[in-house]
């Protein structure tokens, strides 16, 4: 993907994905295998008899009449699924007509243009994806995905609906259930009007998502298709910017990269990176080069690989991420660690040389680096990063001791202070010693 084709505007579907769920497959096989007697179905609550004689004949054609039956009037069978959507009950008549629906939508535009016409058709599926039946939601979630990247502008409602089954999906135990969320997920969001609603509940859908990438469990596929989700997001400005704070994703995806032996989990991986890298690049070069990116890029970079794309995408993110790492400075690089949240013990942290030539920096801005530090202890449960913040807290504060007030009016002092009593030996030891830079400076 190089610089001058990336677009928000159309971003390659994957749409066909949903397809390959052989769970759902199963599923469908076995709806299939059973014949429905529609004309039972008429009446003031249900089908006309013209509806039930219809939707019988075409039931029972080979997928060449049938399509051809569709092409000769598709508002009239658009609107004979609609009815059956929305009038009949029973399981098994909801299970067929769904199977057909799904069989028929990607085989013909005409007919599901007719559907996604009928205002009235999202009520209904929106009903049928919260079914007490296993097999009425999946096949409606079915159709309404296919409905969905078929339509220009796809409504709000239902999307939003499909987006929450989805989510549902991914919290369940069953990997088959995950797996076919994540490619639910891939489906949808390859409309782009559709990302924005993702991102807007990122806290909900993002936990379950990026639980199935640090698990590693469920597959090569769920891991593909679940990173694929994260690449779709990163089309787009404010994910691209904020993804990796909110969500943590660059570390996660680089350590799938490192064990990856499937060629199309790298391929992914890269292309999530070289969006976050070109869309947002303050934000995410210095995060990919805290977690030791560019080695990773670099030796990848070196290899041989099936795909030419993936070949140039890596040599440019190589070149990218040297040519950063190359102009920073050692406080470059000190405050990239920092701002990403992940400080671990690089030799700055004890090197005394290091903190009197930086250490006013850490007063501007009123204390901006500072206050940095301070949020870091009171927001991460790592025991490391907690360790080194409060070790360069402690450091600070020998430097510049009018630091001590900021950290008195953001409860910084007093957490570290509780901190001696923390279980893990380097977080107490580290606390202890920021304690008593504490009280000596504060009588100096």
């Amino acid at each position: 993907m190089a610089t001058a084709t990336i677009t928000t505007e159309q971003v390659p579907s994957p749409a066909s994905v949903i397809f390959s769920n052989g769970y759902l497959d199963e599923i469908v096989e076995n709806i299939c295998s059973r014949s429905v007697t529609w004309s039972s179905h008429v009446g003031a609550d249900g089908l006309t008899d013209e509806q039930a004689t219809t939707i019988a004949y075409i039931a029972k054609l080979s997928k060449r009449s049938k399509l051809d039956a569709l092409s000769k009037d598709p508002s009239l069978y658009a609107n004979i699924f609609c009815t059956i959507f929305t009038r009949i009950t029973r399981a098994d008549v909801l299970q067929s007509a769904l199977a057909l629906a799904a069989d028929l939508i990607p085989a013909d535009k005409t007919f599901t243009a007719a559907l996604n016409s009928l205002p009235q058709i999202c009520e209904p599926l929106g009903k049928l994806l919260d079914s007490e039946d296993e097999a009425i939601r999946l096949l409606a979630a079915k159709v309404v995905i296919l409905l969905v990247i078929a339509a220009d502008k796809p409504p709000v409602s239902i999307v939003q609906k499909m987006l929450d089954c989805s989510c549902k999906l991914s919290t369940c135990d069953d990997y088959k259930l995950k797996d076919l969320a994540a490619q639910s997920y891939g489906a949808v969001l390859s409309v782009k009007c559709t990302r924005a609603l993702f991102w807007a509940k990122i806290t909900t859908y993002g936990p379950p998502l990026l639980e199935i990438l640090r698990s590693g469990k469920g597959g090569l596929q769920l891991q593909y298709y679940t990173v694929l989700v994260f690449w779709l997001l990163s089309f787009e400005l404010e994910p691209a910017e904020e993804l990796n704070k909110r969500c943590d994703i660059i570390p996660i995806v680089l350590d799938i990269m490192k064990i990856a032996i499937k060629e199309k989990i790298i391929r992914v991986s890269v292309s999530l990176f070289y969006n976050l890298v070109t869309i947002a690049p303050e934000e995410n070069i210095p995060a990919l080069l805290v977690v030791s990116g560019l080695p990773v890029i670099k030796s990848m970079a070196q290899r041989k690989w099936t795909d030419a794309e993936l070949e140039s995408d890596l040599v440019t993110l190589s070149t990218t991420l040297q040519e950063a790492h190359d102009s920073m400075s050692t406080f470059d690089e000190y405050v990239s660690e920092l701002t990403s949240g992940r400080l671990r013990w690089s030799p700055v942290h004890k090197s005394i040389d290091f903190w009197k030539r930086n250490v006013e920096q850490f007063k501007e801005d009123n204390w901006k680096l500072l206050k940095e530090l301070a949020k870091v202890i009171s927001t991460s449960s790592d025991n490391t990063v907690l360790a080194v913040a409060s070790n360069d807290i402690g450091q600070v504060i020998t430097e510049l001791p009018e630091g001590l007030k900021v950290l008195q009016q953001m409860g910084t002092k007093t957490k570290i202070m509780e901190m001696m009593g923390h279980p893990d030996p380097d977080v107490k030891y580290q606390a202890l010693k920021a304690t008593q830079v504490f009280v000596a400076r504060a009588f100096a």
